[in-house]
């Protein structure tokens, strides 16, 4: 590797890690400003909102990798244009594709470094973080283990293992108690759905114990009025968007072959697909738009234009995932879409410039 590509490489990856801290600075302070408006509700305090807002910090660079990537590439091309270390490049015979191949292989290096972070630590460190904050904020819910979510309803101890889409779970335990603590009533349904204010359980087998003996009874559909609700579940599910490589690709198997609705899933799968795509574009998205002969443009203002970039392009990717869903577009299209946008724009306007 010669020297110039080393140099450039390391302004690159120190120039992106610089504005992915700053980016988390600022969105970790909103977000604590946010959690702290929580903080009063059952068990949840300030302490309990700074672990949250630490913990979430890892999934939070993963999103904001682009973003701090655009922001790092146009502050590097300033930082050399500025201070005319490009300009003695260009003369000492670097041309605009090998500056292109330099940046390419610093973006290499912070593609992988996402990786790490999105694969390994974030999906863990946010699970952790969405867990302790559903046990601080409710009462119900009272263990999370490998056996499924425990929660407590009144006498009742209620063990879920399956929670999926749509307001319905999997593989129900309840088991009700007595004053004297005493195991009265014990229920199994295979699967339940929230409709209209009630659980309707099906496939259920409910044995009542009482001092004459037990009694045995099964239904294929009953109601059940609790007050472990979708929206005290959803605090401890597991969004999409949380999920590992590995572990979204596990559970839309198991919805595929339940015959159950993957959409989500498969967009949360092309999402991860595409950010290494997204991660090199918006480096080299840079090259045309600063001009590199130029040492009038001051390094903020090139700053500016990559935060404008970043956050115009993470708002396209948003927006046409959500329209993805809605309409049941092909996940990988509704995905690649932005990238394919702003790679034909940054083809068109660098063809001359490199050629």
């Amino acid at each position: 590797m010669k020297i110039y590509e080393r140099y450039i490489m390391r302004i690159l990856v120190q120039s992106t890690l610089i504005a992915l801290l700053v980016l988390l600075g600022i969105f970790a302070f909103f977000s604590l400003i946010d959690q702290l408006e929580e903080t009063g509700r059952g068990n949840y305090g300030v302490w309990q909102a700074i672990q949250y807002v630490v913990l979430t910090l890892p999934h939070l660079a993963y999103e904001l990798f682009p973003i701090a990537c655009v922001i790092g590439s146009m502050t590097m091309l300033g930082r050399l244009s500025h201070y005319s270390e490009l300009a003695v490049l260009r003369t000492s015979g670097l041309s605009r594709r090998k500056l292109v191949t330099a940046m390419c292989k610093g973006g290499l290096v912070l593609i992988l470094l996402a990786a790490i972070i999105g694969e390994l630590i974030a999906p863990t460190a946010e699970q952790t973080a969405q867990h302790r904050r559903s046990v601080a904020l409710t009462e119900q819910i009272t263990l999370k283990s490998q056996y499924g979510f425990w929660s407590r309803d009144g006498q009742s101890f209620i063990n879920i293992r399956k929670i999926l889409p749509g307001n319905r779970v999997e593989k129900i335990y309840i088991y009700e108690f007595d004053s004297n603590n005493e195991l009265r009533v014990s229920t199994f349904a295979r699967s339940a759905e929230y409709v209209d204010g009630q659980w309707l359980l099906r496939d259920m087998q409910q044995t009542r114990i009482s001092d004459e003996g037990l009694e045995r009874r099964e239904l294929s559909l009953a109601s059940w009025d609790s007050l472990l609700n979708p929206d005290v579940i959803n605090l401890v599910t597991i969004k999409p968007r949380y999920l590992s490589l590995w572990g979204l690709l596990d559970y839309i198997g198991y919805l595929d072959t339940n015959e159950q609705n993957s959409m989500l899933y498969r967009q949360a799968l092309w999402f991860k697909i595409v950010k290494p795509f997204a991660i090199l574009l918006m480096i080299l998205i840079a090259v045309p738009l600063v001009k590199t002969e130029s040492r009038n443009a001051g390094i903020g203002q090139r700053v500016l234009w990559g935060c404008v970039i970043g956050i115009v392009f993470h708002i396209l990717t948003q927006v046409s995932g959500h329209l993805g869903v809605v309409y049941q577009f092909n996940p990988a299209v509704s995905m690649f879409m932005p990238v394919i946008l702003f790679g034909v724009l940054l083809t068109v306007s660098m063809r001359r410039q490199i050629l």
